[in-house]
């Protein structure tokens, strides 16, 4: 059994540390210190992620939501999973293609379509164009003026007790 020890991992080097002991399942001080080295694996995953984006680590590390370190992080405005972490240092992603696919699933979530995760999106997943985009965004005005006069028709029959 390997362990990732992240206290070894300096300047890019990464060392895989064999314990003498294999750890027993549930036995609670092996679950305990599994979930450490865990814990700190997450966390140095995180700063070489933070790093290579100039995101401030010290202030990342502080922020896994809601205090679950391995799960869900905040990097200054942006909120990354640890499957999007660990799939940007694996495929080694260019550089601003991490915040152009955010941008990208975040307008996809405002228009109610089908955005994709960021390993197919490295690989180049089909995708709606800037023009499929703004023909989707006017088709949602006209339907938010549409559903605004129905509401004022509705109440306008309403006043009159029907």
């Amino acid at each position: 059994m390997l362990f990732f020890i992240p206290d070894t991992y300096r300047a890019g080097l990464l060392v895989i540390y064999k314990p003498e002991k294999i750890f027993s399942m549930n036995k609670p001080d092996d679950n305990l210190r599994l979930l450490f080295v865990y814990y700190d694996s997450c966390n140095a995953l995180l700063e070489a992620f933070c790093e290579k984006h100039d995101f401030d680590y010290e202030d990342a590390k502080q922020c896994w939501v809601a205090g679950c370190v391995g799960e869900t992080v905040c990097c200054g405005d942006y909120y990354f999973n640890m499957d999007v972490i660990v799939t940007d240092l694996k495929e080694n992603a260019p550089e601003g293609e991490l915040l152009r696919w955010y941008d990208y699933t975040l307008e996809c979530h405002s228009l109610s379509t089908n955005g994709c995760n960021y390993s197919s999106w490295l690989k180049g997943c089909p995708r709606l164009s800037e023009d499929e985009m703004a023909e989707i965004r006017l088709c949602q005005k006209l339907v938010e003026e549409s559903e605004r006069q129905l509401k004022e028709c509705i109440a306008k029959y309403k006043e009159r007790g029907f």
